[in-house]
């Protein structure tokens, strides 16, 4: 029996009832980890497998001896290789620090210890995750599980490949620019970006400047979703619970912003597969609603890469002024960008921050959801940083291709993106729920039900 066929639930479950070891599971994780990684690369700096059973053979005694323990022990997690790990190499995607070994675990990781996971290595990540293409200098390039020659896309996509080839039950993820929802749309996995603060991290958030990335959580089932979503935040943590409450598809009302939509360079067969998408959610009672935004669409482009470029020339300022030349050309655009915006720059992208804020909470006070495709463009050739063109239209900077994602992320939104399984690359395109702040349970709930719903077929 091939356990990693399993959902991690469902592994937790029969872990606590003694039918199956913690060894057992691990041992079948490793063995596809072996079989499959060597082309797929997206798990790195795998631990010694020899000191990863010796702790599941200790959890399994204490299972066995009726100590009561967490949901998570003993379940086998790979963490984003921008999170620090006291015991294994954490390498930011950077040849900075492919050397690196953290003295304390991110506060994340420390929960997920907490929780009882065994920490078997690290995922792929682009350089510090600047890109929604998963490359980079210490590791090389992250594939497509449905195809290797194409990109399981970024900055969370050696997570995602992971997920989806089974090489781990679920992973944890950031995301800034869709970094956890793109690779989750090529690798047609479910994904939460949970509401910001949610989830603990080192960010000082000096300089005064917006919460725009958080981590969140990638899985194959949206229990999953909430087991490990509650393993991240620590003891206050209840969403595996609250999901289960049940409650009917034909009550939840969505809309599209249809003039955002059609403001954002979006492949013509993308579009297309959304609306299919969006029909199928239909059928199953959702009630979806096109409206137009009555302000100008741009304002969230206008907002994001200055407070974007900013962000990140403060986050990376030593790294940039000591070793320069070791970082990727688009990160160095993003610092030189940042750098020169000024201060009133940043005074006016606040503002306009807080206006759209206001508007798209009024929207969200009469419709649950607003619904978005994942992605503006199908999974591409892994050899290509990111896509030139679009619709043969030529992408003016090296993230366009990724603003579909940026609206929640602007303003500090839940969203939860729903796959729905084709199998292919030609068709992968996953359907962003985003709610109001805070309602992190409600798209949960949702996810849930549209899974048991159709039994996984989307």
């Amino acid at each position: 029996m091939d356990l990693t066929e399993f959902y991690g639930f469902q592994l937790s479950e029969k872990m606590q009832k003694l039918e199956i070891t913690s060894e057992k599971i691990l041992e079948s994780y490793i063995n596809k980890i072996k079989k499959i990684n060597p082309k797929l690369n997206a798990i790195v700096s795998l631990k010694d497998t020899s000191l990863l059973f010796e702790n599941c053979k200790k959890i399994d005694a204490s299972r066995k001896k009726g100590k009561k323990l967490k949901p998570l022990s003993g379940l086998p997690i790979a963490i984003k290789d921008l999170e620090e790990t006291k015991d294994i190499i954490t390498t930011y995607g950077s040849l900075i620090y492919s050397h690196y070994k953290p003295k304390n675990d991110s506060p994340m990781v420390s929960n997920l210890r907490k929780s009882g996971l065994l920490i078997i290595g690290k995922t792929n990540t682009p350089e510090f995750g600047v890109g929604g293409q998963t490359f980079n200098e210490v590791f090389g390039t992250t594939a497509n599980p449905f195809n290797f020659k194409k990109t399981a896309g970024g900055s969370s996509g050696g997570a995602a490949a992971a997920v989806q080839s089974k090489l781990i039950p679920f992973a944890d993820g950031s995301d800034m620019m869709g970094s956890l929802r793109t690779p989750s749309s090529f690798c047609e996995t479910f994904s939460i970006r949970p509401t910001p603060g949610l989830v603990p991290s080192n960010s000082t958030l000096s300089y005064k400047m917006p919460r725009i990335s958080t981590n969140g959580v990638i899985a194959r089932h949206p229990m999953d979703l909430a087991l490990m979503l509650d393993g991240c935040i620590g003891k206050k943590a209840c969403f595996e619970k609250l999901i289960r409450n049940k409650f009917s598809l034909r009550k939840v009302t969505a809309c599209i912003p249809e003039n955002y939509l059609e403001n954002i360079l979006v492949d013509n067969k993308v579009t297309k597969q959304f609306y299919q998408n969006i029909e199928t959610f239909k059928k199953l009672g959702v009630k979806i609603k096109k409206i137009n935004f009555d302000f100008e669409p741009n304002l969230f482009w206008d907002s994001w890469i200055d407070l974007r470029s900013k962000i990140i020339s403060l986050n990376l300022k030593k790294e940039f002024d000591e070793n320069s030349h070791l970082l990727k050309d688009t990160i160095i655009w993003e610092i030189e960008r940042g750098k020169k915006i000024t201060d009133e720059s940043i005074k006016v992208a606040k503002k306009k921050r807080s206006y759209l804020t206001k508007k798209i909470n009024e929207i969200l006070s009469t419709f649950n959801f607003l619904i978005l495709p994942s992605a503006q463009v199908f999974p591409f050739d892994k050899n290509n940083a990111f896509p030139k063109t679009i619709n043969k239209v030529k992408t003016t900077t090296y993230h366009q291709w990724l603003e579909i994602t940026i609206l929640p992320s602007l303003i500090g939104l839940p969203v939860i993106s729903i796959p729905h399984n084709t199998g292919s690359c030609k068709k992968a395109l996953a359907t962003q729920f985003i709610g109001a702040k805070n309602e992190d349970d409600r798209l949960l709930q949702f996810a849930l039900n549209l899974f048991n719903t159709t039994q996984s077929k989307i």
